[in-house]
């Protein structure tokens, strides 16, 4: 099966939908669906057209194979910066970008995680021929996507130019011929070229279609099943499910898929060890709640979620004060009922932690489930 032929259209759940200005969450909502719009809250997209969007896709290991220890990672920190505080060679960007990778991920060196998000530049495109789909795809109301991924290399050109999700043939072309038509200039770190995964998507919704949540779980099923090896298509399932479906089994086995193809994304890690946390499952859950920690410092229910694991492991010094900073990161306009429940956390966090160790099991840990949200 190459494409969903549903006489039906959406707009994706964040994935090909118009941009807008600092949203806020509906509640009730699940934690996943609220650890999803703090995101779009703290990182706004600009209006794009609803057909086009380019995203990051997730690194892959292009550069050089690197291995840091955390008593090794400050100096390796200190030396990767100050070569990128200079004029270093191509090489020299490649070897300090995998240098600050490994810091951040291998060593958990937060001066490295937060160095590479915040001198990081995005590629920038300034020049496109859209090929249109043909006109009868509309007047049929056939929901289809294609999905294309390359490189954006240091010289702003693209690379490796593959279909990661197809349709018909026509449909296929068309997003090919726009994408081989793209200018970029490059992305940078604190300024010097690098090259990027980049993904360009294009759907058949129309602003005149619109699609019940039943229909577009529906269709994210039929993504994965179509195209497994698709982080896009797992992405679209998920959050459609954190959205409508997050009581689900399926829920969970959604995270683990897009996890698997992105180890490092924040959100699937976040919410994966979240998951595993209120199950009792606490070994699981910690190395993923350090991702989350790590790649969205500012997003307060990664760090709520970290703090939930680190109570439940007995690291009570390191529980309090990530709920502290989650309650301090949650902006003032949030909604007045997780501002609260947020509160009572931390407040659970430090009547327990003065009167002794953490819980170490769900039943020992029942007491703090009215303090963290239910799923819908």
């Amino acid at each position: 099966m190459r494409f969903a032929n549903f006489v039906l259209g959406a707009v994706l759940l964040g994935l090909t939908a118009c941009g807008h200005s600092r949203p806020l969450p509906t509640l009730p909502a699940s934690h996943g669906q609220l650890s999803w719009d703090m995101d779009q809250y703290l990182n706004p997209r600009p209006y794009s057209p609803p057909v086009y969007m380019g995203v990051l896709a997730p690194r892959r290991d292009t550069g050089p194979s690197v291995s840091v220890t955390a008593e090794e990672a400050p100096a390796i920190f200190a030396e990767a910066t100050r070569v990128l505080a200079g004029k270093p060679t191509e090489e020299q960007v490649r070897q300090a970008q995998a240098d600050l990778g490994a810091a951040c991920s291998q060593a958990d060196l937060l001066q490295a995680c937060d160095f590479l998000r915040e001198e990081f530049g995005p590629p920038v495109g300034y020049s496109r021929v859209v090929h249109e789909f043909p006109h009868e795809v509309y007047r049929q109301k056939t929901l289809a996507m294609v999905v294309v991924g390359f490189i954006v290399g240091t010289n702003g050109r693209l690379r490796d130019i593959r279909l990661v999700e197809s349709a018909t043939d026509a449909l296929d072309q068309a997003v090919l011929k726009t994408v081989a038509s793209m200018r970029f200039h490059p992305a940078t770190l604190a300024g010097h070229p690098i090259e990027i995964h980049y993904t360009v998507k294009r759907d058949t919704v129309t602003s005149e279609m619109d699609l019940t949540p039943e229909q577009e779980l529906a269709w994210g099923m039929t993504r994965v099943k179509a195209f497994p090896d698709s982080i896009e298509a797992w992405g679209h399932l998920a959050r459609a499910m954190a959205r409508d479906r997050a009581e689900d089994p399926g829920y969970e086995e959604a995270l683990r898929g897009l996890n698997q193809l992105s180890p490092e994304y924040w959100w699937s890690a976040t919410e994966l060890a979240w998951l595993y946390a209120r199950a009792g499952r606490h070994e699981e859950a910690a190395p993923l709640a350090i991702i989350g920690r790590r790649r969205a410092r500012d997003n307060a229910y990664a760090l709520e979620t970290s703090a939930l694991v680190a109570f439940h492991q007995g690291r009570c010094q390191q529980a309090v004060q990530e709920q502290r900073e989650a309650v301090m990161k949650l902006p003032a306009e949030w909604p007045r009922e997780e501002r609260e429940r947020f509160q009572r956390t931390l407040t659970t966090y430090q009547e327990k932690c003065a009167t002794g160790p953490a819980p170490a099991s769900p039943q020992a840990a029942s007491t703090l489930d009215a303090a963290t949200p239910e799923d819908p």
